[in-house]
C-alpha cells in the first residue's frame, strides 16, 4: 500500500563521518523516523488451519491398474476401412491400418481399444466418436505411432461421453481443426504412453484429469492445453470432479487460453513442465465487441510489447492507448465454481481446511501473458519444486493464502512476484524481480486481515514498486530475506499497514528515502536503519561487522539506494558495529535499543569505493 506524505524541507548539513554513534548528524533526518516507522507493530495469525488434506483424496490406484491392462490377446480384429469402422458390443478391438472414423454405436459399452500402427481421419464429424451414446468405458492402448484427425468445422477429434484412458508405450497424435482435440464428459487418465495435441478449442477437456509417468505434448490449442470443468449442476466443492491430478508427467504445451485449468484443485507430485500461453491483446476500443470487463484492460504497449500497470494508474489512458486480453491465458489456474442462487451467479470458495493448487514437486518453466500461477478462489501451496516463471502479470497469486514451504522459485519478469490476501514462507529458495510489488499481501475481501509471514527460506528481491508490502503486517520470525527496493520515493523496500515486526532471521532490504518504513519498536530482535542523502551505487558492497573487523553481512546492491535496513541475530545491545560501503565506512554504532537510526546528510567522499574496494576482513560472502 502506498502512502503519500509531504514533509518541510530540512535544512542538511554536509556531513561526510567515519563515526556517528546512534545520532545522526545535526540538521539530518532519517526518514524512517517519520515514514510510518517504529511504532508497535501487529502480530499475524498464521492461516495454519489451512492443512491441503485434499491432496489424500487423489489415488494412484488406477494409475497401477492401467500400466497392467495393455494385453492384446484374443482382440478382435478390426479391418480398415474408408468409412467409420462401428462398435455396438463391448470387447477388446485391434485397430492397424487406416480408418475413416470409429464409431460407438451402443450405450454403455465396456471397451479397450489397441492402437497399432493406426490412422483414424474423419471429415465429416467426431474421428473416434463415443458422443451419442452415453456411459462409455474406454480403454485405448497404444502400440507404437498413432494418428487421430478430425478436419469438421466444430467437431472434436476424440470424444466419449463417459471414461477414457490412454495406457500403453506408444504414442498417440490427435488433431482437431474445428474444436476439441480430446473431449470427455467424465473422467480422463493418461498413463506412460505420449500424447501430442493440437486443437481449435481446448487440447483436452474432461470432468476431471488424471495423468501419471507419461508425456502429454500440446502443440497448439486456440484455448486451454488442459481443463477441467464441474459438471452444470455442481453446486458446491468436491474432489470427485474438476480437478487435475499430475503424477511425473512431461507436459509442455503452447495455448491462447490457460496451460492448465481446473474448476476445484490442481495437484501436481513430480515431472517437467514447459508451459506457454500467449494471449490476445485488443484496445479498450473493442471492449464491447469482445465482452471484455472494464477493468481487465491494464496493459499499455511498451514498443512492441505490452506492459501490466496498476488499476488505478489506466484512467490516465485513452480507449485506444489501454489494452485488455481476449481471454486469460494463465500458466496453472484454478477458477471457481459459479452456480444460480436467486437467479444470479454465487462463487464457491474453497478456502476452509483445502488448498486450491498444490505442488509438492516437478520442474516448471512457465511463460505467460497472464498470471504463471494462479489460485482464483481458495489458497496455493508450493511443497517443492523448480520454478523458472516469466509473465506480464502475477508470478505466484491466491485470492486467500499463498504458502511456500520449500522450493526453487526464479521469477525473472513478473508485475507482481508473490502476492495473495495472506502469504506465508517457511522455506526454499526464492528470487523474484517485479515491476510492481515483489511480495505483497492484499485482498478485496472485508473479512481477509492481510499479512506476511516468513519464518524460514533464502528469499531475494529486486522490486521497482514496493519490495515487500502487506496492507496488514509483515512477521518475520526466520530465514533470510534480502530485498533491492525500488528507486524511487514513491515507494519502499518494505511497507505494512500495521506494522513490521522482526523477531529472527536475516533482513537486508535497501531503497530510497522517500517511503523508508522502519520495523516496528516491538521486535523482538535488534534493527539497525541506516539512510544518506547521497546515493550508495549500485555494484557497491554492503557490509556490517562486529568490533573484530570480521564482516557478518555482506551484499551487493543491485540498484542505487539511499536507505539500508539491516537486522540480524549478531546485532546484540551493548555492542558496536560498523558499517561499510566498499572500503569506505559509513558509520560506526552501539546497539542501546531495539531500533538504531544512524544516517548521513552527505554521501561517502568521491563515491562508496565501488564493489571492488577492500578493507580488513574482506566482504566474505553473502552473510
Amino acid at each position: 500500500m502506498k502512502r503519500i506524505i509531504f514533509l518541510t524541507a530540512l535544512v542538511l548539513s554536509v556531513c561526510v563521518f567515519a563515526s556517528c554513534g546512534n545520532q545522526p548528524p545535526k540538521g539530518f533526518v532519517n526518514p524512517g523516523d517519520y515514514l510510518g516507522g517504529g511504532g508497535t507493530g501487529e502480530v499475524a495469525d498464521s492461516a495454519d488451519d489451512v492443512t491441503g488434506g485434499v491432496k489424500d483424496d487423489f489415488s494412484d490406484e488406477d494409475f497401477g491398474g492401467l500400466s497392467g491392462n495393455t494385453s492384446a490377446s484374443g482382440a478382435t480384429a478390426a479391418q480398415p476401412t474408408d468409412g467409420a469402422y462401428g462398435i455396438s458390443e463391448s470387447g477388446t478391438y485391434r485397430f492397424s491400418g487406416n480408418y475413416g472414423g470409429i464409431v460407438l454405436e451402443a450405450a454403455n459399452l465396456d471397451l479397450h481399444l489397441i492402437f497399432d500402427g493406426a490412422h483414424v481421419e474423419r471429415a465429416d464429424g467426431i474421428a473416434l466418436d463415443g458422443s451419442a451414446k452415453k456411459g462409455a468405458t474406454v480403454v485405448v492402448t497404444l502400440i507404437g505411432d498413432n494418428s487421430i484427425v478430425c478436419t469438421a468445422d466444430g467437431q472434436n477429434a476424440v470424444h466419449v461421453k463417459g471414461t477414457l484412458s490412454f495406457n500403453g508405450s506408444g504414442s498417440l497424435s490427435v488433431q482437431s481443426g474445428g474444436k476439441n482435440a480430446v473431449k470427455v464428459s467424465k473422467g480422463l487418465t493418461v498413463v506412460d504412453c505420449s500424447l501430442t495435441l493440437s486443437a481449435a478449442n481446448h487440447a483436452i477437456s474432461a470432468l476431471s484429469v488424471s495423468a501419471s509417468n507419461c508425456k502429454i505434448n500440446v502443440e497448439s490449442a486456440g484455448k486451454d492445453g488442459i481443463n477441467a470443468e464441474c459438471d452444470d449442476e455442481t453446486t458446491a466443492f468436491t474432489t470427485e470432479e474438476g480437478y487435475v491430478y499430475l503424477k511425473n508427467v512431461e507436459y509442455s504445451c503452447q495455448t491462447e487460453g490457460d496451460g492448465i485449468q481446473a474448476d476445484t484443485v490442481v495437484y501436481i507430485d513430480g515431472g517437467n513442465y514447459n508451459i506457454k500461453t500467449a494471449g490476445t491483446f485488443v484496445p479498450k476500443t473493442q471492449m464491447t465487441q469482445y465482452g471484455i470487463d472494464a477493468d481487465d484492460f491494464k496493459y499499455i504497449k511498451s514498443g512492441t510489447d505490452y506492459k501490466r500497470i496498476a488499476s488505478d494508474e489506466a484512467g490516465r489512458y485513452g480507449a485506444s492507448s489501454i489494452y485488455g486480453l481476449v481471454q486469460g491465458c494463465k500458466g496453472i489456474k484454478v477458477g471457481e465454481i459459479e452456480y444460480p442462487v436467486d437467479g444470479s451467479d454465487e462463487e464457491i470458495t474453497v478456502y476452509e481446511g483445502n488448498y486450491s493448487i498444490i505442488i509438492d514437486g516437478g520442474t516448471f518453466v512457465i511463460d505467460s501473458t497472464d498470471d504463471a500461477v494462479h489460485a482464483n478462489s481458495g489458497n496455493l501451496s508450493v511443497r517443492g519444486g523448480t520454478f523458472t516463471i516469466s509473465t506480464y502479470d502475477d508470478a505466484l497469486t491466491s485470492d486467500v493464502l499463498t504458502k511456500i514451504t520449500d522450493g526453487e522459485i526464479t521469477v525473472t519478469s513478473s508485475y507482481e512476484g508473490i502476492e495473495g490476501g495472506y502469504v506465508e514462507i517457511t522455506g526454499g529458495k526464492i528470487d523474484v524481480t517485479s515491476s510492481d510489488d515483489g511480495i505483497n499481501a492484499a485482498s478485496d475481501d472485508v473479512a481477509v486481515t492481510e499479512h506476511i509471514i516468513i519464518s524460514g527460506g533464502d528469499i531475494t528481491v529486486n522490486a521497482e514498486g514496493d519490495g515487500v508490502d502487506s496492507n496488514g503486517s509483515i512477521n518475520m520470525t526466520g530465514g533470510r530475506l534480502t530485498v533491492f527496493g525500488p528507486t524511487s520515493g514513491a515507494n519502499a523496500a518494505l511497507d505494512a499497514d500495521r506494522g513490521i515486526l522482526v523477531d529472527g532471521g536475516y533482513l537486508f532490504a535497501a531503497g530510497p528515502l522517500g517511503m523508508v518504513e522502519t520495523p516496528a519498536g516491538n521486535s523482538k530482535q535488534n534493527v539497525l536503519s541506516f539512510a544518506q542523502n547521497q546515493a550508495i551505487t549500485a555494484g557497491t558492497v554492503l557490509s556490517l561487522s562486529g568490533a573484530d573487523g570480521t564482516p557478518f553481512i555482506s551484499v551487493t546492491v543491485k540498484k542505487n539506494c539511499q536507505s539500508v535496513i539491516v537486522s540480524c541475530p549478531e546485532l546484540v545491545t551493548g555492542s558496536s558495529f560498523t558499517l561499510y560501503g566498499g572500503s569506505t565506512q559509513l558509520c560506526t554504532f552501539t546497539v542501546s535499543s531495539v531500533i538504531t537510526s544512524v544516517g548521513s546528510s552527505g554521501g561517502m567522499g568521491g563515491g562508496m569505493g565501488g564493489p571492488g574496494g577492500t578493507r580488513p576482513g574482506g566482504p566474505g560472502g553473502r552473510w
